[in-house]
């Protein structure tokens, strides 16, 4: 009789331990979790971004001026000092001109090159012109909207008139920024870093 009162006994005390271990994790899952998006489980893997500090795909100029992009985009932009007498030049040849700009918000040549061509275009009244591509470190976007274009380093200015690709400055310019536009745009003679 006393064994059985000693065994009710432990099984009491090992049921209560029981329930306050099992009482301490329900609690700890009721403790709300931060959730993730919503549509990640709907996004398929080749369009996840693996680095969420990286844009890809088209985007606007206001994205690179905000937040952490901002940090390198505002400071180049206001750094830069635009030669106002090739922008002169630039602007009547800009009228009709398509502006594309592929871009990594990874790449150090495009922070430093991006917010050099948003000035001098800002300079020329065209800035609302340009199509702003950001990719990723492949070179790729999640929709494909480098599928065609050869874009093997970044940042690559693309000008083209009438869908027709008239040049392109890649990674750096030549000479600058403003005279490698207006050689384009007038038809010189005009290779950029990595033309063959």
């Amino acid at each position: 009789m006393k064994n059985l009162k000693y065994l009710s006994l432990m099984l009491a005390i090992v049921l209560m331990s029981a329930c306050k271990s099992q009482n301490a994790v329900a609690s700890r899952s009721e403790v709300p979790q931060t959730p993730g998006p919503p549509e990640a489980a709907q996004i398929p893997t080749s369009q996840k971004n693996p680095q969420p500090d990286m844009l890809t795909g088209p985007a606007e100029r206001s994205d690179l001026q905000e937040g952490k992009f901002g940090e390198w985009f505002n400071p180049f932009y206001a750094s830069y000092r635009v030669d106002e007498s090739l922008v002169d030049e630039l602007k009547p040849l800009l009228k009709d001109v398509d502006i594309t700009l592929f871009m990594g918000t990874w790449c150090g040549d495009s922070k430093r090159e991006t917010p050099r061509i948003y000035k001098i275009l800002d300079a020329a009244g065209k800035t609302q012109d340009i199509e702003l591509i950001t990719v990723d470190r492949s070179k790729t976007t999640p929709q494909g909207l480098e599928e065609g274009k050869d874009i093997k380093r970044v940042p690559t200015l693309i000008l083209s008139k009438d869908g027709k690709e008239l040049g392109r400055i890649v990674e750096y310019p030549i000479e600058s920024l403003e005279a490698d536009m207006l050689k384009i745009l007038k038809g010189e003679p005009y290779k950029h870093a990595y033309a063959d």
